[in-house]
C-alpha cells in the first residue's frame, strides 16, 4: 500500500527514476513557499536557532553554487546530506555529540563498576533499615 524509501516494492517498481521523479524535491514544498510570509512554513517542526553570522556564512556558501548545484541540493537527498555534513557548524555539533556520547559511556561504566559496592552497602544497611521501619510501625 505504502512505498517507503528504499523498500523492495519501490526498487522493483522503478529500476530507473523518470525525469519527473528526479526533479521532484524530497522535502516538503511548504518549506519553500509561504503564502503570507517570506519565511518558510515549518508545519510543526521545531524552529532552528541560527545566529545571523552563521546564517550569513551558509548563505555565502550557497551563493557560490550554480543554479544546477542548488537544484541538485533540492532534488537529491544524498547531495543535500553531503553538503549539510560539510558545513563547519554541523561538523562542530557532530564532534560535540560524539564527545558527549563517549563521556556518557564512561560514566555508565563507572556506575556499573560501583554496583558491587552498592549491593554490599545495601546488604550491610538492610538490618538497620528494617529496624527503623519496625520502630516507626510500633509508634
Amino acid at each position: 500500500m505504502f512505498n517507503f524509501w528504499g523498500s523492495k516494492e519501490q526498487q522493483q517498481g522503478q529500476s530507473r527514476p523518470s525525469p519527473e521523479a528526479s526533479a521532484t524535491p524530497w522535502y516538503s514544498p511548504s518549506l519553500v513557499t509561504s503564502p503570507s510570509s517570506s519565511r518558510p512554513q515549518t508545519s510543526g517542526q521545531i524552529p532552528s536557532h541560527v545566529s545571523p553570522g552563521e546564517a550569513a556564512g551558509i548563505i555565502a556558501i550557497l551563493k557560490d553554487k550554480s543554479v544546477d548545484e542548488l537544484r541538485k541540493l533540492l532534488s537529491d537527498k544524498d547531495a543535500y546530506q553531503q553538503f549539510l555534513h560539510s558545513l563547519d557548524q554541523v561538523t562542530i555539533q557532530n564532534n560535540i555529540r560524539e564527545e558527549l556520547r563517549k563521556e556518557t559511556l564512561h560514566l555508565a561504566r563507572e556506575n556499573l563498576e560501583k554496583e558491587p559496592q552498592i549491593v554490599e552497602l545495601r546488604n550491610q544497611n538492610n538490618p538497620y533499615i528494617r529496624a527503623c521501619d519496625c520502630s516507626r510501625e510500633a509508634q
